[in-house]
């Protein structure tokens, strides 16, 4: 049996897993019979041992002091959880700070921002704090672009079950791929216009909105004027009749 459970993934303590490592670690102690040894306060002498031994091989080294301290598994149990209570407290407050802030970069890839999202939720969990899918999703869908809008409108609206976050990709990735070829097409065809104003320069002239100071009105400038070829006094009164 206990060949069999060495061989299940087991993460050593650090200082951010306490939540955990603690749940695996009391399932590990039940297992083998060790749990009693937390427990209770009278303990035989052996099982005392065989628990603190247990718990000290699934630590890292920086917590080996802590054990040695201890005189019994007891102790050493009380003595880990009020010391990761505080941790865990203000670790879940940043945590949610960061869900409540979560918001996507400029150019940042929509799978990236997803992943992003469910490491903060993988984390809370880790930290004690199981945040759902749904609270998740709707801070992933409030920290959406603008561009986001109409699609985020569709599912705040949806009357379906509560929003899955392993299915929000599929149904925001169109829009990043719109957006994506929408950008890709802008510089090719700011350069077609401009080629075609180098053809045919006339249409660029009647496009400008400088001002001529011949005859007061835009489209062309006073090298261009006609009104600048009429004699004097007609030039001027073709000024005033503007």
């Amino acid at each position: 049996m206990a060949a069999t459970e060495d061989k299940v993934p087991f993460e050593l303590l650090d200082v951010d897993n306490y939540a955990t490592w603690a749940r695996r670690m009391k399932y590990l102690l039940v297992i083998r019979g060790l749990w009693t040894a937390v427990t209770s306060d009278t303990v035989d002498a052996d099982l005392n041992q065989k628990a603190m031994a247990t718990i000290g091989l699934r630590m890292k080294d920086h917590h080996l002091a802590t054990l040695e301290r201890c005189a019994t598994a007891k102790q050493l149990w009380q003595t880990l959880a009020s010391t990761f209570e505080a941790k865990s407290n203000a670790r879940k407050r940043q945590l949610r700070k960061e869900l409540s802030q979560l918001k996507m970069g400029a150019a940042e890839p929509l799978t990236k921002y997803v992943a992003r999202a469910k490491e903060i939720q993988n984390q809370l969990r880790a930290a004690g704090h199981d945040v759902g899918d749904q609270e998740v999703a709707w801070a992933l869908l409030a920290g959406l672009p603008p561009a986001y809008e109409t699609i985020v409108t569709v599912l705040e609206s949806s009357t379906d079950e509560e929003l899955k976050l392993d299915d929000l990709l599929p149904k925001l990735m169109p829009v990043e791929q719109r957006l994506t070829k929408a950008e890709a097409e802008g510089p090719s065809l700011r350069l077609e216009a401009a080629m075609a104003a180098k053809r045919n320069p006339s249409n660029q002239r009647r496009n400008e909105t400088r001002i001529c100071w011949t005859c007061g009105t835009t489209g062309h400038i006073a090298k261009n004027c006609e009104k600048a070829q009429q004699p004097g006094p007609r030039r001027f009164l073709s000024a005033i009749a503007l």
